[in-house]
């Protein structure tokens, strides 16, 4: 199961920094260094965490680590 710290992890290894405490509030674009090409490499990442596929409208729809989160059957 996909955790917040999991997900943590995830995101401070494809930016390359430590990242700060989530919550599931935390949008992605405020996390400094996101753009496109790192937010699809953190959905792929956490798809293949949680051994779940996101369909192309939950990709789109996640902009918070709570949307990543639930769509991918996560816990916050």
């Amino acid at each position: 199961m996909l955790t917040l710290e999991t997900l943590r992890g995830l995101l401070a290894e494809t930016l390359g920094r430590p990242m700060p405490p989530l919550t599931p509030e935390t949008r992605f674009e405020a996390l400094p260094g996101w753009d496109s090409v790192v937010h699809l490499s953190v959905l792929l990442e956490a798809e293949r965490a949680a051994g779940r596929a996101l369909t192309a409208r939950q990709m789109v729809e996640a902009r918070t680590v709570g949307d990543l989160l639930g769509a991918l059957g996560g816990e916050p």
